[in-house]
């Protein structure tokens, strides 16, 4: 049979007590300190509940000053009345100590509550804020007895405003300085206020666009305040000279949707003596690089002189075309790189086709200590170029050659020319070997691939082919000994 409710009256608070509170008991939790030990409903003061029969009610009031508090232990009984199980005034830090928690705990093992929310049969009066608050409502001022005390969903008092009070929000004031969002005019920190200029996206991450403006009507024209000047906050390429402009030492300018730097009006030097190189590096958006190559790095490149003739004694010029030559040259600084992607179908000639990095790299005309060692190397290329044509036409394809039916190699030597051998290679490279004594030279070209026919090989897996050793070609030999005594095989095409 379901246990008999009753109408329940919560006692009003007492007379001079700091925030008093009434529970509806339904378990002790020893893990927590003093009050927080007591888990149930919270109850108003002066309202009344629907309470079943062994209902236990704990009222706590603590007395002014803090230092002590009243603890009173109500238990409903079978008639509907209410009997005090305890009643005790104890300092703070023992009014929830070992004694009253084994009374706690003995009722509610002997009558646990009943499971469900307590019902509320009438309300309690308004509670008067006795000191001026903030309402937990609006979160403006609440001036002392002008509000009402409510208890949140945390159990806690706070003060608000009388159902239906609270005032409009007032209009917040801008926090940094900005443009006018109706005029355009300045507003300094604080001298306007901000409004919706517009709405919200639909979708989870939509925001409003908030924006500042006078707080009354925009003034005239001809007394808005203009925008001050902004100064570069990095070092950038000035948009009208193209010279680099030291953070701080320009203008910050508005162009279309974007910004701008240049120097201050009239200031712009004389145009320095760079050209710009291209250069586009495939890959994805992340991570952004910072520039292509270190500054004062040396390079050959390819230039466009039509606007700027490139001086003609620099290290290694040469022109290509009309407008178009190659040099050695230093990179000076870079402009900020770009991401292209494939889809907006106007990539640069770099990146065609292809998502990837844009960049622009100013240079100037190398000096001929930079350029040496380039230079150098170049030159060896060249000389190992004509030394590789030469071989071809003497040894592989003379016209005085035989191939013998076996070849003897017993007195030739080896003679390296440099052939470059490639990572994915596994086969031999091609040999030549000479031999002075007997006046002959012998070039061996490997005849061990899927296809060539193995018949004709006459020295293992190669088809050796002798050539008279001429005066022509013994002054190669030397040439190639000469190019190659430095352990440099492998290192030049052949």
């Amino acid at each position: 049979m379901p246990d008999k409710e009753y109408a329940v009256a919560i006692p009003a608070a007492d007379e001079g007590a700091v925030r008093p509170w009434r529970k509806l008991l339904r378990g002790v939790d020893e893990a927590e300190l003093g009050a927080m030990c007591c888990l149930g409903d919270w109850l108003e003061a002066g309202a009344s509940y629907e309470l079943s029969v062994g209902a236990v009610l704990v009222l706590c009031d603590p007395l002014p000053g803090g230092d002590q508090k009243r603890v009173r232990i109500w238990r409903v009984k079978t008639d509907g009345t209410i009997k005090e199980e305890r009643d005790s005034t104890l300092g703070s830090r023992n009014a929830f100590g070992t004694s009253v928690r084994g009374t706690m705990r003995r009722l509610v093992g002997k009558h646990p509550a009943r499971p469900g929310p307590v019902r509320q049969l009438t309300a309690a009066p308004a509670r008067v804020n006795e000191r001026a608050d903030t309402c937990g409502l609006c979160r403006q001022p609440v001036a002392a007895r002008e509000g009402i005390l409510v208890r949140n969903a945390r159990g806690y008092t706070e003060a608000r405003h009388p159902v239906g009070q609270c005032p409009p929000a007032p209009p917040r004031t801008n926090d940094f300085p900005q443009e006018c969002g109706t005029c355009g005019g300045w507003l300094e920190k604080g001298e306007g206020i901000l409004y919706e200029a517009a709405p919200a996206l639909p979708g989870p991450y939509g925001k409003a666009l908030i924006k500042a403006r006078h707080p009354q009507q925009c003034p005239p024209t001809e007394e808005r305040v203009a925008p001050p000047p902004r100064a570069n906050g990095r070092d950038q390429d000035c948009m009208l000279c193209g010279n680099l402009v030291p953070a701080g030492a320009g203008l910050l300018l508005r162009q279309g949707r974007g910004w701008e730097v240049r120097h201050l009006e009239n200031q712009c030097p004389p145009a320095e003596e760079l050209w710009e190189i291209q250069r586009g590096v495939p890959g994805r958006f992340h991570p952004r690089p910072e520039r292509w190559a270190v500054a004062g790095t040396v390079l050959r490149s390819t230039l466009y002189d039509y606007r700027r003739p490139f001086p003609e004694d620099a290290p290694g010029f040469h022109r290509v075309g009309e407008g178009e030559v190659t040099a050695i040259v230093t990179t000076v600084r870079e402009r900020r790189p770009e991401y292209c992607r494939g889809e907006d179908g106007n990539q640069p000639s770099e990146l065609i086709g292809e998502d990837g990095w844009y960049f622009r790299i100013l240079v100037r005309p190398a000096t001929a200590e930079e350029a040496a060692d380039i230079l150098a190397e170049e030159d060896k290329q060249q000389r190992r170029a004509a030394l590789s044509a030469r071989r071809r036409q003497m040894f592989e394809r003379g016209e005085d050659g035989e191939i013998p039916e076996t070849a003897d190699l017993s007195g030739a030597v080896q003679v390296d020319f440099g052939a470059l051998r490639s990572l994915h290679q596994h086969w031999p490279d091609d040999e030549l070997h000479v031999d002075e004594q007997a006046g002959v030279a012998w070039y061996l070209r490997y005849n061990g691939h899927d296809g060539d026919d193995w018949s004709l090989s006459n020295h293992g897996s190669f088809i050796a082919r002798r050539v008279p050793l001429t005066e022509e070609r013994a002054r190669l030999v030397a040439d190639l000994r000469a190019e190659y005594a430095q352990g440099g095989a492998g290192d030049a095409s052949a």
